[in-house]
């Protein structure tokens, strides 16, 4: 067997970019995934899929509207590509890794640590491979900052800025976003940003955050320019206004394992704006975490370095064959297909793992950490004191997802759903 068969489940938006991802994969010399079937709750959703499918690879995927009934019906069915709302993301694993199927979710692996850890669980009891589509580390400008650090371009990172603020009152993306109970924008993004900074600077020690909710009514964006039929539809069936339940703005000092502290700016409203990423060293600055399609550059007693002239003087600085065949020039900036290959390498990663034996990058355990140093933030916030990594990520802190695993009628005690 030289190619896994996958079922995508969940034909959204972010499903059809997956679908586009498939294709850059499938026109590389290193395809080996086969696209075997979709799913949707939505059948509507499904067939629009299908036909995205049909254009984009040469053939158009059986649909259905239960994984039980896919897996019976598709033969051979390895895996599935798991692009739901995340708030159901540890239903759908959960029954998917009891059917005997390998998983790829997309990121948050779920909305809370106890959803977590019941996927994690659910993989080891069914000895199947979890595996979590965090995108932003693959991208070569995260490549590279991390060769950078690795090699001691700027000595033992000793303190670092992340600084995504963004005011306004429009509705982020989906509605959903704005609801504590569908997992928020605070974690929907920010599991990116902590990837990013344990992907860089390790483990996360201890969180002392705040976290508000500064604009509890949201409002429908005036226009929208999107690609996908499916947003552009979306957008148009949008309500005018949506209420907010989720907190909105962030702010936290992350203490790091290994001593470097992280301070954090996170949000999407207000009237400020704040941007900007730094890793600081004793012998220099590292300007940018990485992120798709980013840049970076590095500052040092020599002088200011550009992206490209670091790639250029960094002779040992390699990607992996498939990202080295997207991205010849080690550099994805100005790629216009950038997230659909950064999205294909994620794919390509699960068929290797189950073809192979390849170690998965973000696996259950490194995407629960992920969700956890986020809700560090928020059950600090709650608290009013600094937290553990430890107790958090092992639910023994819970206030503040406590709420959302009864609105998902999950047992407080780590049990079923």
């Amino acid at each position: 067997m030289d190619k896994i068969r996958l079922g995508l489940v969940g034909c959204g938006g972010m499903g059809t970019r997956h679908i586009y991802g498939l294709r850059e994969l499938c026109q590389s010399p290193f395809c080996n995934v086969e696209l075997a079937a979709l799913c949707d709750l939505n059948r509507a959703n499904a067939e629009q899929a299908a036909g995205e499918a049909e254009d984009l690879l040469g053939a158009r995927p059986p649909v259905f509207t239960d994984i039980e009934e896919m897996a019976r019906s598709v033969p051979d069915l390895d895996a599935v590509d798991v692009v739901t709302d995340p708030s159901v993301h540890h239903a759908v694993v959960c029954q998917a890794l009891d059917l005997g199927l390998h998983v790829l979710v997309e990121k948050p692996l779920a909305i809370t640590v106890r959803t977590c850890q019941m996927m994690i669980g659910a993989a080891e009891r069914n000895g199947r491979l979890l595996s979590v589509a965090e995108n932003y580390r693959r991208d070569p400008s995260a490549r590279l900052v991390h060769h950078l650090i690795e090699r001691g371009a700027i000595g033992a990172p000793y303190m670092g800025t992340f600084h995504s603020l963004g005011g306004g009152t429009d509705i982020f993306i989906t509605p959903w976003r704005h609801l504590k109970d569908r997992g928020g924008a605070l974690v929907d993004m920010g599991v990116h940003f902590t990837d990013l900074i344990r992907y860089q600077l390790g483990d996360v020690a201890e969180v002392y955050g705040d976290a508000r909710l500064l604009e509890p009514v949201r409002h429908k964006p005036a226009t929208l320019n999107s690609p996908y039929a499916f947003y552009r539809d979306r957008h148009r069936d949008m309500p005018d206004e949506v209420p907010a339940t989720s907190e909105d703005i962030s702010v936290a000092v992350l203490k790091m394992a290994n001593g470097a502290v992280v301070n954090w700016v996170v949000g999407i409203s207000g009237p400020g704006r704040l941007g900007g990423e730094q890793i600081m060293g004793p012998d220099g600055v590292i300007h940018g975490y990485g992120t798709r399609g980013g840049s970076t550059r590095l500052t040092d007693g020599a002088g200011e370095h550009e992206f490209a002239a670091l790639v250029e003087s960094s002779s040992d600085f390699a990607l992996e064959p498939l990202a080295t065949h997207f991205f010849p020039s080690r550099m994805a900036a100005g790629d216009e297909a950038v997230d659909w290959k950064l999205l294909a390498l994620e794919i390509y990663e699960l068929g290797e793992a189950i073809l192979n034996g390849r170690a998965l990058e973000v696996d259950g355990l490194e995407g629960l950490k992920d969700v956890a140093a986020v809700y560090a933030i928020l059950e600090s916030s709650a608290a009013g004191r600094a937290v553990t990594m430890a107790e958090v990520e092992s639910g023994e802190l819970y206030a503040y997802q406590a709420e959302i695993d009864q609105s998902l009628g999950i047992d407080q005690g780590l049990g079923e759903s």
